[in-house]
């Protein structure tokens, strides 16, 4: 019996190594499993949070866009008041509300309210009992009324309860004209009911549950619920809604319950298996390797990509350190230049231009282009390796990488520059030709005309007087293109003195007051000032010219144009005023522009070349001042010249092409 006990323990009984082992290899592989799987579920809540923040940030951009949609229609009524300079017209303000209630998708009403107080509102019915409130008497609304005063902001304020029914959101803008005085208020109610009840079913088709929740600006916590009643601890997702004067806060989550749970039991079981752990190891390792190498291919093929462009550029290409010395350069670079490419490593950029400090002065490229944050752009005089100038077109970008690094192109442009002398030198030389024999003619018809050669038929007297018109024309078209031509060219004369500006305009006054009698307007001098400025006497009379013929010639008979001269600081304005029709909109943007005219009617009907006001600009800053004009349709304009005073320390620093004297 004992010896049979003795043979038979050691087979029923597991060895404790073997135990162990098992033990160990079972927990390690639990441990693993579980550890994946708590990896996995936090991915996976990290998808959901994605998920429901992607289609939250849509539900938000619909809100915003219909928000915006609505809300910024109004901002137009800012520059009708102020080009009204805040005087609102029934007529003209009525059309603009009803177009704007047309176009926007939730605007119950819109309100004007000039001087805080409510003075238009459309539409009209149902909204009557608004008409006339005074802000500052209302103590629900004057608070944001003052807040959005003092912040000169727009506020969104709401949802309020309507008296018409239903809420609404209030927009409200405050107007401030171009002298910075305060104007008042423009109100816009927005439809609160219709375009949450928009947002939350747009959400529900998404598969969220939202609220949206008004932010306490100074706490940073939850003020007031707006819409929804999803709680923002159970949000997967919480976004920021930026409105005028304040922030809500979208918290969004899913509609139906999380089915992750069955994925995870799923996960589990499968986990177990030593041969899904291995797979999915292999998985892991397989596909980190298989990214790396496709970005390792991406990468080189962009760089080969880059490689063709740079090399076969047609325009000159240079790669250089944040030092400007060249670490390469393409072959028509070195074309251009006469260099080898080994030759050009390692110049620097002020060794091959005219400049001695480069493309940009001595802030260097790389300031220049931190400072404008943007590409530079720039004409440059190079110098090949034989001395030759050559003028070209550069441009320099930074490139931000590991090291950062400079890209140049550069464009010959000496043909261009060539093309334009010629095309000056053609118009110079025409205008030339033209203007003697034009002269006789234009004498000869004068005297036909003036009846000293003797009288002619009345039939044959009209076509004369038409021709001597013409040709009259026609002089003063070829005397403003010699003039800009002479002035582009840097070869127009300055006599500059230093002399009283008062004068000058009483001289022109008197001048042309017979040219205003053939309008039937009157010029009339307003102001005085006995400031020097260091001017051309002629070249003042040439602006003044344009300036006051320009005045009466749309001016309406019987009016006045008004010549002013006033002193600010160191400058001296003069500004010539008609009550004409005033200058369209659309015009506006290219009214100094050579051979601009606002209707080519003008030409026939008022004469001129539409080369004046280009000349007067150019004759004003070459003699160190500018130009500038206000107008409103209808009521006339406004074009004024300023010049620094003589010793005011502008004047003093001045440079003017062709000054003499």
């Amino acid at each position: 019996m004992k010896s049979r006990s003795s043979v038979e323990g050691p087979g029923r009984n597991p060895s404790a190594s073997a135990i162990l082992g098992a033990l160990v290899a079972f927990v390690l592989c639990i441990a693993v499993t579980e550890l994946m799987l708590f990896q996995e579920q936090q991915r996976q809540a990290k998808q959901r949070q994605l998920v429901v923040t992607n289609l939250a940030g849509e539900v938000r951009g619909l809100l915003e866009g219909e928000l915006n949609a609505s809300l910024h229609l109004t901002s137009g009524l800012i520059a009708y008041i102020q080009s009204g300079r805040g005087n609102l017209i029934a007529g003209e303000i009525e059309p603009w509300l009803s177009g704007l209630i047309k176009q926007g998708r939730h605007i119950r009403n819109i309100g004007l309210a000039p001087g805080n107080r409510i003075a238009y509102i459309y539409p009209l019915a149902g909204n009557e009992a608004a008409l006339g409130l005074y802000y500052p008497d209302n103590p629900l609304q004057w608070p944001a009324v003052e807040q959005a005063m003092r912040t000169r902001q727009p506020i969104l304020a709401g949802p309020v309860k309507l008296k018409q029914g239903g809420s609404g959101f209030i927009y409200r803008i405050p107007v401030f004209l171009s002298q910075g005085g305060y104007w008042g208020i423009i109100s816009t109610v927005v439809n609160a009911d219709e375009l949450l009840d928009l947002v939350t079913q747009a959400a529900h088709r998404q598969g969220l549950q939202i609220s949206l929740v008004a932010i306490n600006e100074k706490a940073s916590a939850r003020q007031s619920v707006i819409v929804g009643e999803l709680d923002p601890a159970q949000a997967l997702a919480r976004l920021q809604v930026t409105v005028p004067g304040g922030q809500w806060q979208l918290n969004a989550a899913p509609l139906n319950a999380d089915d992750s749970l069955d994925h995870a039991l799923l996960f589990r079981g499968v986990g177990w298996s030593i041969a899904g752990l291995v797979a999915l190891l292999v998985f892991l390792l397989v596909n980190a390797n298989a990214r790396r190498s496709a970005t390792l291919e991406a990468l080189n093929a962009s760089q080969q990509r880059f490689t063709r462009a740079f090399e076969t550029a047609p325009q000159g290409m240079a790669l250089l350190d944040l030092n400007e010395a060249c670490l390469d350069a393409n072959e028509a670079l070195c074309t251009l230049l006469g260099y080898s490419r080994d030759e050009l490593r390692g110049l620097r950029l002020s060794a091959l231009t005219e400049s001695e400090d480069g493309l940009t002065g001595s802030a260097g490229i790389v300031g220049a282009i931190s400072a404008t944050h943007s590409v530079v752009n720039q004409e440059q005089r190079f110098l090949s390796k034989t001395g030759e100038p050559i003028d070209c077109q550069m441009s320099v970008a930074l490139v931000e990488a590991n090291p950062s690094y400079l890209i140049v192109q550069v464009q010959d442009i000496r043909e261009h520059k060539r093309l334009e002398r010629l095309k000056r030198e053609f118009v110079s030389t025409v205008s030339h030709e033209l203007r003697t024999p034009l002269t006789s003619i234009a004498g000869s018809l004068g005297l036909i005309v003036g009846g000293v050669l003797g009288q002619v038929p009345e039939r044959m007297q009209h076509l004369l007087e038409i021709a001597h018109l013409n040709s009259l024309r026609l002089g003063q078209l070829i005397n403003d293109l010699l003039d800009m031509d002479k002035l582009v060219a840097g070869k127009m004369q300055f006599n500059l003195v230093e002399q009283s500006l008062q004068p000058l305009l009483e001289q022109a006054v008197a001048s042309y007051t017979s040219y205003a009698e053939k309008y039937r307007v009157t010029y009339r001098l307003v102001g005085e000032s006995a400031a020097d400025v260091f001017v051309d006497s002629m070249r003042i009379q040439q602006v003044l010219a344009n300036y006051m013929s320009n005045a009466a010639k749309f001016s309406p008979a019987g009016s006045d144009v008004t010549v002013q001269i006033t002193e600010d600081g160191s400058k001296v304005r003069v500004a010539v005023t008609d009550v004409g029709p005033g200058i369209p909109e659309e015009f506006r943007a290219r009214i100094f522009q050579k051979f601009s005219q606002a209707d080519s009617s003008d030409t026939r009907n008022r004469g001129g070349t539409g080369l004046g006001l280009a000349i007067s600009k150019e004759l004003i800053q070459r003699m160190g001042g500018s130009v500038g004009f206000e107008s409103v349709v209808g009521a006339g304009s406004t074009f004024w010249f300023e010049l620094p005073r003589h010793g005011s320390g502008e004047s003093n620093t001045r440079q003017v092409a062709g000054v003499s004297g």
